[in-house]
């Protein structure tokens, strides 16, 4: 999280990609798929604060297009049967303070953006818990902005 400092994309063309994520990292590192979730900072101009997922500037569903991030939406998992590994990117930005998302009085929807994140958390920890019931994979990584101690 808080991949574009101080206030996250606006959108796909958005020229920080190129700045802040492209001309700083080659081709060749960027050559395998790079998870990601978003932190407070990322939520400030992007519209996906106020939207549903569809809106997200940073979500990425392709995992060929390494032009972005790979982040299905925001909160995911991915199975690596092969190596016996789920990876889990949590958006656990309603916790960044006891008084809740503080991050949404940066956006123009400062309401709907707290319900939306407050969602987003709720649906994180739903995921979670039924990825501890049914996955396979011996071992989980799991990632959020915010620290997994809240579990």
């Amino acid at each position: 999280g808080d991949s574009f400092y101080p206030d996250g994309v606006k959108s796909k063309v958005d020229p920080q990609w190129q700045a802040k994520w492209r001309d700083v990292y080659s081709e060749e590192v960027r050559s395998v798929p790079w998870y990601s979730v978003y932190g407070n900072h990322d939520y400030h101009h992007d519209e996906c604060a106020c939207g549903g997922s569809w809106t997200c500037a940073q979500v990425n569903q392709d995992t060929n297009d390494r032009t972005f991030f790979y982040m299905p939406s925001p909160n995911f998992f991915v199975s690596h049967f092969d190596l016996n590994l789920e990876v889990i990117g949590l958006d656990t930005n309603k916790y960044m303070s006891p008084e809740g998302p503080t991050c949404c009085g940066y956006t123009s929807c400062k309401t709907q953006c707290e319900a939306n994140l407050n969602a987003r958390a709720k649906e994180g920890m739903d995921l979670f818990w039924q990825r501890v019931r049914e996955s396979p994979a011996k071992t989980m990584v799991v990632f959020s902005h915010y620290p997994t101690d809240y579990f």
